[in-house]
């Protein structure tokens, strides 16, 4: 069972950005929280995702996403996440976009900050 560990909203230039951090069980509270935002959030545009948890073979194990945008923010917090040893957690970013585009760099830098809290939790 997963639970909601953080919440918070945060805008970029009319850009909306929700931030969750959960404490799960696996993989497929991973899957169903996921199914869950996409279902509460249907007009927001990117999904980004990391997660640390043990799979089915009760290995631990790292996924992410950055669900098409041009960063390598997630990629980085999971290899944070694997050094820190941060198990069970995961956190999703959802993104309504406001119609200015941030730039790559600067896209990349909000998301990576948006998703540090997960470090505290």
């Amino acid at each position: 069972m997963f639970t909601c560990l953080h919440r918070s909203t945060y805008c970029e230039k009319k850009s909306r950005f929700l931030v969750y951090v959960y404490s799960l069980d696996g993989e497929e509270d991973f899957k169903q929280i996921l199914d869950k935002l996409q279902e509460e959030n249907p007009k927001a545009r990117h999904f980004l995702r990391c997660g640390r948890f043990a799979n089915r073979y009760g290995v631990m194990s790292t996924t992410f996403s950055e669900d098409r945008e041009p960063v390598s923010s997630m990629h980085r917090l999971s290899q944070l996440m694997e050094r820190k040893k941060i198990e069970n957690r995961a956190v999703f970013l959802v993104r309504y976009f406001g119609g200015t585009k941030l730039g790559a760099s600067h896209l990349d830098s909000v998301y990576f900050d948006l998703a540090v809290p997960i470090l505290k939790l």
